[in-house]
């Protein structure tokens, strides 16, 4: 019985150390517009780094959430490089500084921008 026991706890701090990075936000970006973008970033991230997507080019994209401990909304801001418009929209929500979900992936079109999350497990 002891051996069991010690077997679960060993098991738990494996899955609590390796089964998430609690300390980022993780993305994927989709530029489907007609319009190339320049200095993309996603608050929070303590690293402040902004980023450029070309036409119909994908990224993964990180932001480093280490010093949020809050709940709240990400906010997207991109300037549209044809128009020298700034853009800024907020979408999502992260509690205590964690992401929800496993990976949200954003789709920026002409005049929209698409958001949606993905979940690797779902309890039944």
């Amino acid at each position: 019985m002891k051996r069991h026991i010690t077997t679960i706890y060993i098991l738990a701090l494996f899955l609590l150390v390796f089964s998430c990075d609690l300390d980022k936000g993780q993305f994927t970006i989709s530029n489907e517009s007609d319009f190339d973008i320049e200095a993309l970033s996603i608050t929070p991230d303590a690293d402040n780094r902004m980023i450029s997507l070309k036409k119909g080019e994908t990224i993964e994209h990180n932001i480093n959430m280490k010093m949020v401990n809050t709940d709240g909304t990400y906010r997207l801001s991109f300037k549209n490089e044809s128009t020298g418009q700034t853009i800024t929209r907020a979408f999502g929500y992260y509690t205590n500084g964690n992401q929800i979900e496993d990976i949200i992936k954003v789709r920026i079109l002409n005049d929209t921008i698409m958001t949606s999350g993905k979940f690797d497990f779902i309890p039944n």
